[in-house]
């Protein structure tokens, strides 16, 4: 199903059931009347704080928001984690405020960054801390800001979810505590924050803020249930009294989130926003519970900009001839051999080598092929990648890994598979500070085998000058065609519920995994398409190169002055609704 946006009504399911005739016709009066001038982003992640892309769409967009759109303020709402950040990059505003939560009185401190920016055009982005004594205490070792307890995943969990609650109370007090209390347009990102969409509207009932609308981005499917006793602590006197007294279960924070949002729901790429109602992973196992709410309000796929910049290595980008990208590729490749002969961090395992000796000898006709990002099993197919390495014969190609454990045992199949695999494969496991640019620039192909990606990084590999391999899921289709790379599907007779279900009962269990068809087809699909890549690479090496120059032309489509403009047709819709 694709969205469309003209023909896109408000849908308020859940508004009587937490607010009176009243108090709606309140709320919609106000709404009608809001002005674009205050913009705040609520995330759970931000500069200092980083856990996937969503960090990095943060720091990029805002700048873009405020100065395409001429928007009067644009800011971002975020928690003060102690154990992830120094509160000596942050300065007092002087504003604190308290608030009742779970029958305790909860004092906030309000903590700022004046971001500069010079892109688009010169200019500060405001960005407030939230910091409190009893929240936000997450884990140091993970250095991860959903992840409060590093070996007990329930506790961590549940943990997650009681920080979300005090986070979407406290979000319209520190916004009347800041003097900014009308005129507000709250964009929420992921579930966590997802709950202001009902803490904007009490705020305004009770005029701690005069108009609030709110705006949803789904940037993954991850949800969490709340039980009504546990909804009711975001509430105030009489309403906390009723929803507490609700029967059933309760709903999860989507559920009521996204039937409460004033402005069509959107997410960060076209083809996503298609699967979440389209492809089994997501209707039958992350978001089932969801589907007839993603029916009604059609997500609306909104594509990021670029995460980096183009190399410099590359200064004529697609206006390069072949003959000159061939010869900066080579030398880009020439630089990461180097570092990976000398650069031998105690974290490091599995050797490269040519011949059983130094890799610096290695010959131009054998590709690189590099994979980075979080390790997160159920998502991003580090798995799928090994399976398929384990085919590949000495020297016929060479693998690096850069992830991002979270457990020591998520690392188990890697080590196997270094040791199978001696001479072709290197792992990094751990955030790289030095090395990380000359794999985007010298490695000859960037594999993304995700087994979902909401939007993904094909766009860094492009502007790095590397060509992309990557399976046909979510944003990967929206920036990967075959005139700049390789995309790959499993056959979908094996794409099954079933299939799918095993996958991910079998998070914690590789054997499982390896003989589950669907992964196996996976594997099998992306080793076929790497030999496909590699012969070209070596057979058609002008086809090669002219993918790189093609992913250079690609990269340009994906810019944050676009994705922009179009959030503020979204931000314009909640007073048309």
């Amino acid at each position: 199903m694709k969205s469309d946006l003209g023909r896109w009504r408000r849908d308020w399911k859940l508004m009587s059931l937490f607010f009176t005739g009243a108090e709606i016709s309140l709320i919609t009066e106000r709404l009608k009347n809001l002005r674009i001038r205050n913009v705040v982003f609520c995330s759970f992640e931000n500069r200092y704080a980083k856990s996937g892309g969503l960090a990095s769409v943060m720091t990029n967009i805002l700048p873009f928001l405020k100065e395409v759109n001429a928007i009067p303020a644009v800011l971002l709402m975020t928690p003060f984690y102690p154990s992830l950040m120094s509160g000596s990059k942050l300065k007092a505003t002087g504003k604190q405020f308290s608030l009742l939560f779970a029958n305790r009185k909860i004092n906030v401190e309000i903590l700022e960054s004046s971001q500069r920016y010079a892109t688009p055009r010169k200019g500060i982005i405001k960005e407030y801390y939230l910091k409190s004594d009893f929240f936000f205490n997450t884990s140091d070792k993970l250095k991860d800001p959903y992840c409060y307890h590093e070996s007990d995943t329930t506790k961590s969990n549940e943990l997650l979810r009681t920080n979300a609650l005090f986070y979407c109370k406290a979000v319209p007090h520190a916004l009347n505590a800041l003097g900014i209390k009308e005129d507000i347009i709250c964009h929420l990102h992921e579930w966590q924050t997802a709950l202001i969409s009902l803490t904007a509207k009490e705020a305004m009932t009770s005029g701690m803020l005069k108009s609030c609308g709110t705006v949803q981005t789904i940037h993954n499917s991850y949800d969490a249930q709340f039980s009504w006793e546990a909804l009711a602590k975001l509430l105030e006197k009489n309403r906390r009294k009723k929803v507490a007294s609700m029967p059933g279960d309760g709903l999860s924070s989507y559920q009521i989130g996204l039937q409460l949002v004033d402005a069509p729901i959107t997410t960060v790429s076209s083809n996503f926003a298609r699967e979440l109602t389209a492809d089994i992973i997501q209707t039958k196992h992350y978001a089932p519970h969801l589907q007839t709410i993603l029916k009604s309000n059609i997500p609306f796929g909104i594509n990021n900009g670029m995460f980096v910049d183009y190399s410099p290595s590359f200064p004529k980008r697609e206006k390069h001839t072949i003959n000159e990208v061939r010869a900066i590729k080579l030398k880009n490749r020439q630089i990461l051999l180097k570092i990976l002969s000398t650069y031998k961090p105690k974290e490091r395992f599995g050797m490269l080598t040519f011949k059983s000796k130094t890799i610096m000898k290695l010959p131009d006709h054998i590709p690189i092929i590099v994979m980075t990002g979080r390790l997160d099993p159920l998502q991003k197919g580090y798995f799928v990648l090994l399976r398929a390495i384990e085919k590949f014969a000495e020297d016929e190609v060479k693998v690096i890994l850069a992830p991002l454990p979270a457990r020591k045992s998520d690392l188990d199949y890697f080590y196997e598979v270094a040791c199978k695999c001696n001479g072709n494969v290197t792992v990094f496991p751990f955030r790289m500070h030095r090395g990380y640019q000359e794999l985007q620039t010298g490695s000859t192909f960037g594999i993304m085998p995700s087994v979902y990606e909401p939007f993904g990084a094909a766009v860094e590999y492009m502007a790095n000058g590397t060509v992309n391999i990557g399976r046909a899921t979510g944003g990967l289709v929206d920036q990967i065609d075959t005139g700049c790379g390789f995309l790959y599907k499993e056959d979908s007779v094996f794409h099954t519920l079933k299939n799918v279900k095993a996958f991910v009962d079998s998070s914690d269990l590789m054997q499982a995994r390896k003989t589950n068809p669907w992964i196996q087809s996976m594997a099998d699909n992306l080793y076929e398409v790497i030999k496909k890549a590699v012969d070209i690479y070596q057979n058609h090496p002008d086809d090669y190169y002219r993918l790189i120059i093609n992913g250079f032309k690609k990269a340009q489509k994906f810019s944050w002055e676009s994705s922009a403009r179009k959030y503020y047709r979204i931000y314009d819709m909640i007073r048309k609704a």
